[in-house]
């Protein structure tokens, strides 16, 4: 009855029957309470975490690449296992790679590729985000316009061949409605709304047909004003709706957070939305996205020609900082929106997102100035040093 118990720790968004605990153990790839009979055969691991964070491993629905890869330009499995280890380093434990609006050879390769890495890996990667084509061109961000399309039945039995490794599909409800957008729901994909200037009254038909999610609150989406909601308005109103935010300073401000955080509470995420520049060397300039040039700008960010956000070069840990210390949420709320919420988000929420017994033991230690010490994954404890 071996396993691995991690004492003296700090422990974060558990279940009840880990309230007060500042330990727990590991045991067959899953998390449980320490238990007395651990220690009868002499075979368990001890390792003595001296007062450090343990929370679940942080969930990243929006990863366009990192360490170099932009997944879009050469999606395979080789540059996915790239990603998953710097990602590793960092505290994402699962991620979610993203396609914007390109042509369909790449989508097919990104398809495969997730199919593969999906298998090696398992638990990893729920599927990819599709982030177009079929979006408004006049919100399309740093979408290319060429591959900005309608959607067609081709399209749909496309997607319903491979919705297995679909996480899910960003959409704007103008341009797919009707019974266009009930087929695509037919596929069992998960459907999101942005890069759209669809309507209060459009988004909320949209959601009571079945899509619960908004992608990028407040980018890539008409503005709220005192008479039309849009698509802000409806996330805030419709209560089965989740949406998700990029928490870097640059896309929204800290008080917009704060607010949207109060509103949604636990219907609110946060997305790294990072690019290839993360983890790339300081000197890099510039990239590109699917035939666009991206530039780093040192004052802006990441930008088009065009002066259009276009990602970030942070990691998920990085925006759990940014709303401790900038965003005024407590510790455990800033967390769950990188874990919780998202696990939710996913439907893996049975096993993911909480300290709990018989929940996956994919959790990361941490210090006060959230430097990653230790990350277990699949139950395996390993150390900074380890990991690199």
């Amino acid at each position: 009855m071996a396993g691995t118990i991690l004492r003296n720790v700090r422990l974060h968004l558990t279940s009840e029957e880990f309230e007060g605990a500042d330990s727990l153990a590991i045991q067959n790839h899953r998390i449980i309470p320490v238990n007395p009979a651990l220690f009868e055969d002499g075979n368990s691991e001890e390792v003595d975490l001296n007062g450090l964070h343990v929370a679940p491993g942080l969930i990243d629905l929006l990863v366009y690449g990192c360490a170099g890869v932009t997944f879009a330009a050469d999606p395979t499995d080789e540059n996915l296992e790239r990603m998953r280890r710097y990602l590793t380093q960092r505290g994402t434990l699962t991620f979610v790679p993203t396609l914007i609006s390109g042509p369909r050879e790449t989508m097919t390769r990104a398809l495969h590729a997730i199919s593969e890495f999906r298998v090696k890996h398992p638990g990893v990667c729920p599927g990819i985000h599709l982030e177009g084509p079929f979006i408004n061109p006049e919100r399309k961000g740093f979408h290319p316009v060429g591959y900005i399309r309608s959607i067609t039945e081709t399209d749909i039995s496309y997607f319903r061949e491979h919705y297995e490794d679909i996480a899910y599909m960003t959409i704007a409800p103008e341009v797919v409605k009707g019974k266009a957008l009930l087929d695509l729901l037919s596929t069992g994909i998960k459907l999101s709304i942005s890069h759209t200037n669809a309507s209060f009254g459009d988004c909320l038909a949209a959601m009571r047909l079945g899509i619960t999610n908004v992608t990028h609150l407040y980018n890539g989406m008409r503005p709220a004003t005192g008479r039309e909601p849009g698509v802000i308005g409806t996330a805030f109103v419709y209560e089965q709706a989740t949406a998700g935010i990029i928490a870097d300073g640059r896309h929204v401000h800290p008080a917009l957070v704060r607010m949207a955080h109060q509103i949604l509470k636990d219907r609110l995420y946060i997305v790294s939305d990072c690019q290839a520049v993360a983890g790339s060397p300081a000197n890099r300039t510039s990239f590109t996205v699917a035939g666009t040039e991206i530039f780093v700008d040192p004052n802006r960010g990441l930008i088009d020609a065009k002066g259009s956000l276009a990602g970030t070069n942070l990691t998920l840990l990085d925006c759990v900082k940014f709303l401790v210390k900038s965003c005024g949420l407590t510790l455990d709320e800033a967390l769950a929106a990188a874990s919780s919420v998202p696990a939710k988000v996913l439907g893996i929420d049975h096993e993911y997102g909480r300290i709990e017994g018989g929940y996956r033991a994919d959790l990361i230690v941490f210090d006060d100035e959230f430097r990653i010490r230790y990350v277990v994954q699949n139950g395996f404890i390993k150390n900074s040093a380890e990991l690199l």
